[in-house]
C-alpha cells in the first residue's frame, strides 16, 4: 500500500490481491490523522483487468494488481503507477485521474511504463528537480533496481532514458 495525502487527509492506496479476488483491484480507505486505524469504508478505484496490456495470469487464471504509488502531475493529474502480469512478464503501467482526485475517474494508459518483467514502481525527483521511475527488474529472487528519468508532458508521464551502469 502506500500512504497518499489529499486536502490534508490521509489514505491509505493498495492493492485487493488475485489471492483475495480473482480480478485484482486498487483501492483506497481514509485513515484516522495519526495514522492508527482506518475510517469508513473501502473504495475501489478500478480492477486489473481495465488495463488492455494487464494479462490474465496463465498460472493462476487472474488479473494481478501490485505495487499502486501516486504522483501529482504538474497540470493537476493524478498518475498513478502500478503493476501486473502483462505479455512480457512483469509489467509496470500508469493510471491518470483527470481530476486530480483520487476518488478519480481512472483511466488506464494503453502502453506501459516498463514492460520487460520489471514492476513497484515509485516516482521521486532528484535535487535539481528531475521525475525518476525506480522499479525492480527481473521479477525474481535476482531482481536489482532500475531508474528511469521522467518527463510530465501534462498529459502523462514517459520515460525519458534509463540510467544503466
Amino acid at each position: 500500500g502506500t500512504l497518499y495525502v489529499e486536502d490534508g487527509i490521509p489514505y491509505m492506496v493498495y492493492c485487493h490481491e488475485w489471492v483475495q479476488v480473482t480480478n485484482g483491484a486498487v483501492g483506497y480507505v481514509q485513515l484516522k490523522d495519526d495514522l492508527s486505524e482506518t475510517v469508513g469504508e473501502t473504495k475501489n478505484l478500478f480492477r486489473g483487468s481495465q488495463a488492455s496490456w494487464s494479462k490474465i495470469s496463465d498460472q493462476y487464471g487472474c488479473n494481478v494488481t501490485d505495487g499502486p504509488f501516486l504522483y501529482k502531475g504538474k497540470t493537476g493529474k493524478l498518475y498513478m503507477t502500478w503493476t501486473s502480469g502483462g505479455y512480457e512478464g512483469y509489467t509496470c503501467g500508469i493510471a491518470i485521474s483527470e481530476s486530480g482526485k483520487l476518488a478519480g475517474q481512472w483511466k488506464q494508459q494503453d502502453e506501459p511504463l516498463y514492460k520487460n518483467d520489471g514492476g513497484h514502481g515509485m516516482i521521486f525527483k532528484t535535487f535539481d528537480g528531475k521525475i525518476m521511475l525506480i522499479l525492480h527488474s527481473p521479477n525474481n529472487m535476482g531482481s536489482r533496481p532500475r531508474i528511469f528519468e521522467m518527463e510530465d508532458t501534462g498529459n502523462t508521464l514517459v520515460v525519458v532514458r534509463e540510467f544503466t551502469e
